[in-house]
Protein backbone atom coordinates (compact mmCIF):
# COMPACT_ATOMS: atom_id res chain seq x y z
CA UNK A 1 0.00 0.00 0.00
CA UNK A 2 1.11 3.56 -0.58
CA UNK A 3 2.28 5.94 2.11
CA UNK A 4 -0.24 8.53 3.28
CA UNK A 5 0.05 11.99 1.71
CA UNK A 6 -1.44 14.43 4.17
CA UNK A 7 -1.51 17.52 2.00
CA UNK A 8 -3.51 18.32 -1.12
CA UNK A 9 -0.78 20.78 -2.03
CA UNK A 10 1.75 17.98 -2.11
CA UNK A 11 -0.50 15.98 -4.43
CA UNK A 12 -0.69 18.97 -6.78
CA UNK A 13 3.07 19.37 -6.79
CA UNK A 14 3.48 15.69 -7.59
CA UNK A 15 1.19 16.09 -10.57
CA UNK A 16 3.30 18.96 -11.84
CA UNK A 17 6.48 16.91 -11.46
CA UNK A 18 4.77 14.01 -13.19
CA UNK A 19 4.11 16.04 -16.30
CA UNK A 20 7.76 16.96 -16.63
CA UNK A 21 9.67 14.01 -15.26
CA UNK A 22 8.11 10.65 -14.38
CA UNK A 23 5.23 8.65 -12.96
CA UNK A 24 4.49 9.12 -9.28
CA UNK A 25 3.13 6.06 -7.45
CA UNK A 26 2.34 4.90 -3.95
CA UNK A 27 5.34 3.35 -2.23
CA UNK A 28 5.25 -0.33 -3.11
CA UNK A 29 4.31 -2.76 -0.37
CA UNK A 30 6.04 -6.11 -0.17
CA UNK A 31 4.87 -8.15 -3.14
CA UNK A 32 3.81 -5.15 -5.23
CA UNK A 33 5.03 -4.90 -8.83
CA UNK A 34 7.57 -2.18 -9.66
CA UNK A 35 6.29 1.18 -10.85
CA UNK A 36 8.13 0.95 -14.16
CA UNK A 37 6.01 -2.10 -15.07
CA UNK A 38 2.98 0.18 -15.35
CA UNK A 39 2.04 1.44 -18.86
CA UNK A 40 3.03 5.06 -19.44
CA UNK A 41 -0.49 6.42 -19.84
CA UNK A 42 -1.49 5.43 -16.30
CA UNK A 43 -1.14 8.17 -13.70
CA UNK A 44 -0.64 6.60 -10.28
CA UNK A 45 -0.98 8.86 -7.26
CA UNK A 46 -1.19 8.41 -3.51
CA UNK A 47 -4.59 10.00 -2.97
CA UNK A 48 -4.52 11.98 0.31
CA UNK A 49 -8.24 11.59 0.95
CA UNK A 50 -9.34 8.69 -1.22
CA UNK A 51 -12.95 8.97 -2.36
CA UNK A 52 -14.33 9.42 1.13
CA UNK A 53 -11.49 9.88 3.57
CA UNK A 54 -10.29 6.32 4.23
CA UNK A 55 -8.71 4.95 1.07
CA UNK A 56 -5.40 6.79 1.31
CA UNK A 57 -3.50 4.38 -0.93
CA UNK A 58 -5.81 4.42 -3.93
CA UNK A 59 -4.44 4.54 -7.45
CA UNK A 60 -6.13 7.07 -9.71
CA UNK A 61 -6.47 6.84 -13.46
CA UNK A 62 -7.00 10.36 -14.78
CA UNK A 63 -8.04 11.51 -18.25
CA UNK A 64 -4.92 12.00 -20.28
CA UNK A 65 -4.12 11.77 -24.00
CA UNK A 66 -2.51 8.41 -24.81
CA UNK A 67 1.25 8.52 -25.19
CA UNK A 68 2.87 7.64 -28.47
CA UNK A 69 4.02 4.07 -27.82
CA UNK A 70 3.63 1.26 -25.36
CA UNK A 71 6.51 0.26 -23.16
CA UNK A 72 8.69 -2.50 -24.63
CA UNK A 73 7.66 -5.99 -23.58
CA UNK A 74 10.12 -7.93 -21.44
CA UNK A 75 11.09 -11.49 -22.38
CA UNK A 76 8.42 -14.13 -21.75
CA UNK A 77 10.74 -16.80 -20.27
CA UNK A 78 14.11 -17.21 -18.59
CA UNK A 79 16.51 -20.17 -18.51
CA UNK A 80 17.99 -20.71 -15.05
CA UNK A 81 21.77 -20.35 -15.00
CA UNK A 82 24.28 -22.03 -12.66
CA UNK A 83 24.30 -20.19 -9.33
CA UNK A 84 20.89 -18.59 -9.88
CA UNK A 85 18.36 -18.37 -7.08
CA UNK A 86 14.69 -17.64 -7.43
CA UNK A 87 14.98 -14.37 -5.50
CA UNK A 88 17.94 -13.22 -7.58
CA UNK A 89 16.12 -13.98 -10.83
CA UNK A 90 13.03 -12.16 -9.57
CA UNK A 91 15.11 -9.13 -8.61
CA UNK A 92 16.75 -8.87 -12.04
CA UNK A 93 13.34 -9.13 -13.72
CA UNK A 94 11.89 -6.53 -11.32
CA UNK A 95 9.42 -9.05 -9.93
CA UNK A 96 8.42 -10.21 -6.49
CA UNK A 97 9.78 -13.72 -5.74
CA UNK A 98 6.33 -14.91 -4.60
CA UNK A 99 4.79 -13.81 -7.91
CA UNK A 100 7.49 -15.63 -9.91
CA UNK A 101 7.08 -18.77 -7.78
CA UNK A 102 3.28 -18.77 -8.14
CA UNK A 103 3.52 -18.23 -11.90
CA UNK A 104 5.68 -21.36 -12.21
CA UNK A 105 4.00 -23.55 -9.60
CA UNK A 106 7.10 -23.55 -7.38
CA UNK A 107 6.36 -24.35 -3.73
CA UNK A 108 10.03 -24.49 -2.67
CA UNK A 109 12.42 -21.80 -3.92
CA UNK A 110 15.32 -24.26 -3.58
CA UNK A 111 13.82 -26.35 -6.39
CA UNK A 112 15.11 -24.18 -9.25
CA UNK A 113 17.85 -25.90 -11.25
CA UNK A 114 20.27 -24.82 -13.97
CA UNK A 115 18.69 -25.28 -17.39
CA UNK A 116 15.14 -24.96 -16.08
CA UNK A 117 12.87 -22.63 -18.07
CA UNK A 118 10.87 -20.19 -15.98
CA UNK A 119 7.80 -18.45 -17.28
CA UNK A 120 7.87 -14.65 -16.85
CA UNK A 121 4.84 -12.38 -16.79
CA UNK A 122 4.69 -10.47 -20.07
CA UNK A 123 4.03 -6.76 -20.16
CA UNK A 124 0.42 -6.20 -19.14
CA UNK A 125 -1.85 -5.24 -21.99
CA UNK A 126 -1.74 -1.52 -22.57
CA UNK A 127 -5.00 -0.04 -21.23
CA UNK A 128 -6.93 2.62 -23.04
CA UNK A 129 -6.57 6.11 -21.62
CA UNK A 130 -9.74 7.74 -20.40
CA UNK A 131 -10.62 10.09 -23.27
CA UNK A 132 -10.68 13.80 -22.35
CA UNK A 133 -14.25 15.00 -22.57
CA UNK A 134 -15.56 11.42 -22.45
CA UNK A 135 -18.24 10.09 -20.11
CA UNK A 136 -15.78 8.97 -17.42
CA UNK A 137 -13.91 11.69 -15.55
CA UNK A 138 -12.03 9.36 -13.20
CA UNK A 139 -11.59 5.72 -12.25
CA UNK A 140 -10.10 5.06 -8.83
CA UNK A 141 -8.97 1.78 -7.27
CA UNK A 142 -8.34 0.47 -3.77
CA UNK A 143 -6.19 -1.43 -2.94
CA UNK A 144 -3.56 -1.04 -5.65
CA UNK A 145 -2.34 -3.38 -6.94
CA UNK A 146 -4.83 -5.98 -5.73
CA UNK A 147 -3.63 -9.33 -4.38
CA UNK A 148 -5.21 -12.75 -4.73
CA UNK A 149 -8.10 -12.99 -2.28
CA UNK A 150 -8.66 -9.26 -1.81
CA UNK A 151 -11.68 -7.15 -2.76
CA UNK A 152 -10.86 -4.56 -5.42
CA UNK A 153 -13.03 -1.47 -5.03
CA UNK A 154 -13.50 0.59 -8.20
CA UNK A 155 -14.95 4.09 -7.96
CA UNK A 156 -16.30 5.72 -11.11
CA UNK A 157 -16.83 9.45 -11.53
CA UNK A 158 -18.70 10.75 -14.56
CA UNK A 159 -19.14 14.17 -16.16
CA UNK A 160 -22.87 13.54 -16.44
CA UNK A 161 -25.46 11.03 -15.24
CA UNK A 162 -24.89 7.56 -16.69
CA UNK A 163 -25.45 3.87 -15.95
CA UNK A 164 -22.07 2.14 -16.30
CA UNK A 165 -21.47 -1.60 -16.36
CA UNK A 166 -18.33 -3.30 -15.07
CA UNK A 167 -16.80 -6.72 -15.63
CA UNK A 168 -13.59 -8.12 -14.17
CA UNK A 169 -11.79 -11.35 -15.11
CA UNK A 170 -14.78 -12.32 -17.24
CA UNK A 171 -17.46 -11.75 -14.56
CA UNK A 172 -20.00 -8.91 -14.50
CA UNK A 173 -20.58 -7.01 -11.24
CA UNK A 174 -23.17 -4.40 -10.20
CA UNK A 175 -22.30 -0.71 -10.01
CA UNK A 176 -23.78 1.02 -6.96
CA UNK A 177 -24.19 4.70 -6.16
CA UNK A 178 -25.69 7.91 -7.53
CA UNK A 179 -26.02 9.55 -10.93
CA UNK A 180 -22.45 10.83 -11.34
CA UNK A 181 -20.53 8.66 -8.89
CA UNK A 182 -20.66 4.95 -8.31
CA UNK A 183 -18.58 2.03 -7.16
CA UNK A 184 -18.22 -1.68 -7.76
CA UNK A 185 -16.94 -4.37 -5.41
CA UNK A 186 -14.80 -6.80 -7.41
CA UNK A 187 -13.75 -9.97 -5.58
CA UNK A 188 -10.33 -11.30 -6.62
CA UNK A 189 -10.58 -15.07 -6.11
CA UNK A 190 -7.79 -16.54 -4.02
CA UNK A 191 -7.04 -19.08 -6.77
CA UNK A 192 -7.13 -16.55 -9.63
CA UNK A 193 -3.74 -16.79 -11.40
CA UNK A 194 -1.51 -13.77 -10.74
CA UNK A 195 -0.87 -11.47 -13.68
CA UNK A 196 -2.92 -9.06 -15.80
CA UNK A 197 -6.71 -9.38 -15.68
CA UNK A 198 -9.10 -7.36 -17.83
CA UNK A 199 -11.41 -4.76 -16.28
CA UNK A 200 -14.02 -3.54 -18.76
CA UNK A 201 -16.08 -0.42 -18.05
CA UNK A 202 -18.90 0.50 -20.44
CA UNK A 203 -20.51 3.92 -20.04
CA UNK A 204 -22.11 6.51 -22.28
CA UNK A 205 -21.73 4.36 -25.37
CA UNK A 206 -17.96 3.95 -24.85
CA UNK A 207 -15.99 0.96 -23.57
CA UNK A 208 -12.72 1.28 -21.70
CA UNK A 209 -10.57 -1.81 -21.07
CA UNK A 210 -7.92 -1.62 -18.34
CA UNK A 211 -5.37 -4.25 -17.43
CA UNK A 212 -5.32 -4.90 -13.67
CA UNK A 213 -2.07 -6.46 -12.35
CA UNK A 214 -3.18 -9.10 -9.83
CA UNK A 215 -0.32 -9.82 -7.41
CA UNK A 216 0.33 -13.27 -5.97
CA UNK A 217 -0.51 -13.71 -2.31
CA UNK A 218 1.72 -15.59 0.10
CA UNK A 219 -0.24 -18.55 1.47
CA UNK A 220 0.55 -21.28 3.96
CA UNK A 221 0.03 -25.00 3.34
CA UNK A 222 -1.63 -27.44 5.72
CA UNK A 223 -3.11 -30.94 5.88
CA UNK A 224 -6.25 -32.01 7.75
CA UNK A 225 -5.88 -35.62 8.94
CA UNK A 226 -8.18 -38.28 7.53
CA UNK A 227 -9.57 -39.24 10.92
CA UNK A 228 -10.95 -35.69 11.22
CA UNK A 229 -12.08 -35.01 7.66
CA UNK A 230 -13.29 -38.36 6.30
CA UNK A 231 -16.31 -38.89 8.61
CA UNK A 232 -17.79 -35.60 7.34
CA UNK A 233 -16.39 -35.02 3.84
CA UNK A 234 -17.06 -38.65 2.97
CA UNK A 235 -20.80 -37.91 3.09
CA UNK A 236 -20.78 -36.03 -0.18
CA UNK A 237 -24.54 -35.63 -0.55
CA UNK A 238 -24.90 -33.79 2.77
CA UNK A 239 -21.76 -31.72 2.14
CA UNK A 240 -22.99 -30.63 -1.31
CA UNK A 241 -26.48 -29.79 -0.02
CA UNK A 242 -24.93 -27.52 2.62
CA UNK A 243 -22.71 -25.84 0.02
CA UNK A 244 -25.71 -25.24 -2.27
CA UNK A 245 -27.71 -23.73 0.61
CA UNK A 246 -24.93 -21.27 1.41
CA UNK A 247 -24.27 -20.38 -2.23
CA UNK A 248 -27.93 -19.36 -2.57
CA UNK A 249 -27.56 -17.04 0.43
CA UNK A 250 -24.31 -15.49 -0.84
CA UNK A 251 -25.93 -14.76 -4.21
CA UNK A 252 -28.21 -12.21 -2.52
CA UNK A 253 -27.83 -8.47 -2.94
CA UNK A 254 -29.82 -6.50 -0.37
CA UNK A 255 -29.99 -2.73 0.05
CA UNK A 256 -28.57 -2.71 3.60
CA UNK A 257 -26.29 0.32 4.08
CA UNK A 258 -22.77 -1.18 4.03
CA UNK A 259 -20.30 0.77 1.84
CA UNK A 260 -16.56 0.37 1.17
CA UNK A 261 -15.90 3.43 3.33
CA UNK A 262 -16.84 1.42 6.41
CA UNK A 263 -14.53 -0.90 8.34
CA UNK A 264 -15.03 -4.00 10.48
CA UNK A 265 -14.13 -4.35 14.12
CA UNK A 266 -12.69 -7.73 15.19
CA UNK A 267 -15.31 -10.41 15.89
CA UNK A 268 -13.37 -11.26 19.07
CA UNK A 269 -12.59 -8.98 22.01
CA UNK A 270 -9.53 -11.00 23.09
CA UNK A 271 -6.21 -11.71 21.35
CA UNK A 272 -6.37 -14.78 19.13
CA UNK A 273 -3.86 -17.01 17.38
CA UNK A 274 -4.28 -17.06 13.60
CA UNK A 275 -3.96 -20.81 13.13
CA UNK A 276 -5.14 -21.07 9.52
CA UNK A 277 -5.07 -17.79 7.57
CA UNK A 278 -7.38 -17.02 4.69
CA UNK A 279 -6.21 -18.49 1.40
CA UNK A 280 -4.11 -21.24 2.96
CA UNK A 281 -3.68 -24.17 0.63
CA UNK A 282 -4.65 -27.47 2.23
CA UNK A 283 -5.49 -31.11 1.59
CA UNK A 284 -7.94 -33.36 3.41
CA UNK A 285 -7.05 -36.91 4.40
CA UNK A 286 -5.54 -38.98 1.57
CA UNK A 287 -7.07 -36.80 -1.14
CA UNK A 288 -4.19 -34.96 -2.90
CA UNK A 289 -6.49 -32.21 -4.22
CA UNK A 290 -5.28 -28.81 -3.01
CA UNK A 291 -8.11 -26.51 -1.98
CA UNK A 292 -8.30 -22.97 -0.64
CA UNK A 293 -9.14 -22.20 2.98
CA UNK A 294 -11.92 -19.67 2.55
CA UNK A 295 -11.77 -17.94 5.93
CA UNK A 296 -9.55 -16.87 8.82
CA UNK A 297 -9.26 -19.31 11.74
CA UNK A 298 -8.92 -17.55 15.10
CA UNK A 299 -8.06 -19.90 17.98
CA UNK A 300 -9.29 -18.85 21.44
CA UNK A 301 -10.87 -20.58 24.41
CA UNK A 302 -14.24 -22.26 23.98
CA UNK A 303 -17.02 -19.99 25.16
CA UNK A 304 -15.35 -16.74 24.04
CA UNK A 305 -18.08 -14.39 22.77
CA UNK A 306 -18.33 -13.95 19.00
CA UNK A 307 -19.31 -10.37 18.13
CA UNK A 308 -20.76 -8.73 15.02
CA UNK A 309 -17.96 -6.81 13.24
CA UNK A 310 -20.48 -4.41 11.69
CA UNK A 311 -24.22 -3.89 11.51
CA UNK A 312 -26.26 -6.33 9.48
CA UNK A 313 -29.14 -8.78 9.33
CA UNK A 314 -28.99 -12.45 10.34
CA UNK A 315 -29.80 -14.59 7.28
CA UNK A 316 -28.66 -17.94 8.70
CA UNK A 317 -28.45 -19.24 12.28
CA UNK A 318 -28.40 -23.02 12.30
CA UNK A 319 -26.48 -26.20 13.06
CA UNK A 320 -24.83 -27.24 9.79
CA UNK A 321 -23.30 -30.64 9.05
CA UNK A 322 -19.78 -29.53 8.00
CA UNK A 323 -19.59 -26.04 9.53
CA UNK A 324 -21.25 -26.79 12.86
CA UNK A 325 -23.19 -24.05 14.64
CA UNK A 326 -23.17 -21.26 12.07
CA UNK A 327 -24.30 -17.67 11.64
CA UNK A 328 -24.30 -15.60 8.43
CA UNK A 329 -24.76 -11.82 8.46
CA UNK A 330 -25.91 -9.83 5.43
CA UNK A 331 -24.27 -6.37 5.48
CA UNK A 332 -25.74 -5.23 2.16
CA UNK A 333 -24.81 -4.99 -1.52
CA UNK A 334 -23.52 -8.56 -1.81
CA UNK A 335 -21.32 -8.43 1.33
CA UNK A 336 -21.74 -11.28 3.84
CA UNK A 337 -19.72 -12.43 6.86
CA UNK A 338 -19.89 -15.93 8.31
CA UNK A 339 -19.08 -17.55 11.66
CA UNK A 340 -18.54 -21.32 11.82
CA UNK A 341 -17.98 -24.03 14.49
CA UNK A 342 -19.57 -22.11 17.36
CA UNK A 343 -20.58 -23.76 20.63
CA UNK A 344 -23.74 -21.67 20.96
CA UNK A 345 -25.83 -19.30 18.82
CA UNK A 346 -27.41 -16.22 20.41
CA UNK A 347 -29.31 -14.78 17.40
CA UNK A 348 -32.02 -15.94 15.02
CA UNK A 349 -32.81 -15.40 11.34
CA UNK A 350 -34.30 -11.96 10.73
CA UNK A 351 -32.56 -10.28 13.66
CA UNK A 352 -30.94 -6.91 12.95
CA UNK A 353 -27.63 -6.69 14.79
CA UNK A 354 -25.36 -3.76 15.57
CA UNK A 355 -21.58 -3.56 15.73
CA UNK A 356 -20.26 -5.47 18.74
CA UNK A 357 -23.48 -7.39 19.42
CA UNK A 358 -22.99 -10.98 20.56
CA UNK A 359 -23.72 -13.61 17.91
CA UNK A 360 -22.69 -16.71 19.84
CA UNK A 361 -19.72 -18.42 21.47
CA UNK A 362 -16.54 -19.99 20.11
CA UNK A 363 -16.66 -23.78 19.95
CA UNK A 364 -15.51 -26.80 17.95
CA UNK A 365 -18.62 -28.13 16.20
CA UNK A 366 -18.68 -29.61 12.70
CA UNK A 367 -15.40 -30.27 10.87
CA UNK A 368 -13.04 -28.85 13.49
CA UNK A 369 -9.89 -29.94 15.29
CA UNK A 370 -10.28 -27.69 18.33
CA UNK A 371 -11.99 -24.55 19.65
CA UNK A 372 -11.72 -21.69 17.18
CA UNK A 373 -13.76 -19.20 15.20
CA UNK A 374 -13.71 -19.58 11.43
CA UNK A 375 -14.48 -16.05 10.17
CA UNK A 376 -15.41 -15.84 6.51
CA UNK A 377 -16.38 -13.02 4.14
CA UNK A 378 -18.10 -13.26 0.77
CA UNK A 379 -18.41 -10.45 -1.77
CA UNK A 380 -20.72 -11.02 -4.72
CA UNK A 381 -20.58 -14.76 -4.12
CA UNK A 382 -16.78 -15.10 -3.83
CA UNK A 383 -14.82 -15.79 -0.63
CA UNK A 384 -12.36 -12.96 0.12
CA UNK A 385 -9.99 -12.02 2.94
CA UNK A 386 -11.96 -10.41 5.80
CA UNK A 387 -8.80 -8.97 7.39
CA UNK A 388 -8.56 -6.44 4.53
CA UNK A 389 -11.56 -4.66 6.04
CA UNK A 390 -10.48 -4.49 9.68
CA UNK A 391 -10.27 -0.99 11.08
CA UNK A 392 -6.78 0.27 11.94
CA UNK A 393 -5.64 -0.46 15.50
CA UNK A 394 -6.13 2.49 17.86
Amino acid sequence: MGKRRSSKLLAGLLLAVLAAVCLVAPAAAQGSPPVDAVPADLVLLAAPQGEGGLQSDAAIISPRPPSAAALPAPPQSYIVQTGDTLSAIAGRQKLDAATLAALNGIANSDQVQAGQTLRLPGQAARPSALPPGGPLARVQFWPWPPKQGQTLVVWLRAAAALSPTVSFAGQAYPVLGGDRQGYALLPVPGLLPPGPQALIVAAGGQTVTLSIPVVAGVFEFGQVPAEVSDPILGQTTRVQAEADRLAAIWAGNSSLPWTPHLRFRSPLDVPAQHTAPFGSRRTYGADPTIVEHTGEDLSVAAGTPVLAPAGGRVVLADLLFERGNAVVLDHGHGVFTCYWHMRAIDVKVGDTVSTGQKLGEVGSTGLSTGPHLHWEMHVNGVAVDPLQWLEAPK
